[in-house]
């Protein structure tokens, strides 16, 4: 009789052993997800703050624009220096701080432009000559089946000759309509047929064309902005002697090109005129870039192109990354 109460006692004591144990695990469980739970409550808090204070670098580039003067663009103006002011901003933020860039869209190669009525030829060329002056690994034949693709993928109507339809994109594994009008963003280009990933971001032996092209511009190059190698792409006039002479005229109040040396701009000729035609020393399509940061180490990065129109500048484009 003794033996089964002591055996019973030890199943007893096994029982609260065993209960113990368990609860043990579900505490220690318990806190460990009550702990990630505060993680990832502070962490969506400090990344919704870092997109808060990005957002507000936003806003300081839209002020920025509007109170700019319009009779010209330059970077040697407020927009030109805006990391300087975000820098400059941040230090009254006691912490949170954001950084980034506003650029001017229309030192670069509008790529919508391609399908512009009576300036194909030129435009077409232009884009030949960047890919040439990048040093781009591609061969003639596959630059005219991309240029001629990209004319497709832009015109309104669904004919082709040498370029690709819907009846190619469609024949995709992951099937997608041919646009057949305007681009909304420059990135859109990797969508035509016979377009690399190596030919808009680059590789480690030459430049892609991302830095060198927009959409949404009207065409005009802006020539207080345009690099290098975007001011030589419109002619095979533009040497670099020729740039270097832009550069010293800079910054360009008036539209007046006098002070240019090496081209002679009185020139009467379809590709001179075509030159005079695209310039511009003002711009209405700039790219903020901007990143907010807490001292947590959270960031959040906002890309939104801006567009001015009657003295404001307005959102167009607006990307979370």
């Amino acid at each position: 009789m003794m033996r089964l109460i002591r055996d019973r006692r030890g199943v007893v004591l096994l029982l609260v052993l065993s209960i113990v144990s368990l609860f043990t695990v579900m505490v220690v469980n318990f806190s460990a997800d009550q702990g990630l739970d505060m993680e990832l409550t502070y962490n969506f808090r400090d990344s919704l703050q870092a997109q808060y204070i990005a957002r507000a670098g936003i806003e300081a580039a839209v002020v920025m624009l509007a109170n700019d003067d319009q009779a010209y663009d330059s970077e040697d103006e407020d927009w030109g220096a805006f990391s300087d002011y975000a820098l400059a901003a941040s230090a009254f933020l006691e912490g949170p701080v954001f950084s980034g860039t506003l650029k001017d869209e229309c030192g670069k190669i509008d790529l919508n432009g391609l399908i512009a009525e009576g300036e194909q030829e030129f435009r077409v060329l232009q884009l030949k000559r960047l890919f040439a002056l990048l040093e781009i690994e591609i061969t003639d034949e596959e630059l005219d089946d991309l240029i001629n693709a990209l004319i497709d993928w832009l015109d309104p109507d669904n004919e082709t000759t040498f370029g690709a339809e819907n009846d190619y994109y469609e024949s995709l594994e992951t099937p997608y309509l041919c646009k057949n009008g305007p681009m909304d963003t420059p990135e859109e280009i990797m969508l035509v047929k016979g377009m690399k990933s190596e030919y808009y971001y680059g590789t480690e032996q030459y430049e892609g064309i991302k830095g060198y092209v927009t959409v949404g511009t009207g065409g005009k190059i802006n020539i207080n902005t345009a690099p290098d190698v975007v001011l030589m792409s419109m002619s095979e006039l533009i040497g670099q002697d020729v740039v270097d002479s832009i550069k010293d005229c800079r910054p360009f109040m008036q539209a007046t090109y006098e002070c240019i040396q090496g081209i002679d701009l009185s020139d009467t000729s379809g590709e001179m005129t075509w030159i005079k035609n695209i310039i511009d020393i003002k711009s209405s399509r700039f790219s903020a870039d901007i990143r907010g940061s807490m001292p947590s180490g959270a960031q959040i990065n906002i890309k939104a192109v801006l567009e001015r129109i009657n003295n404001k500048a307005q959102i167009v484009y607006y990307k979370i990354y």
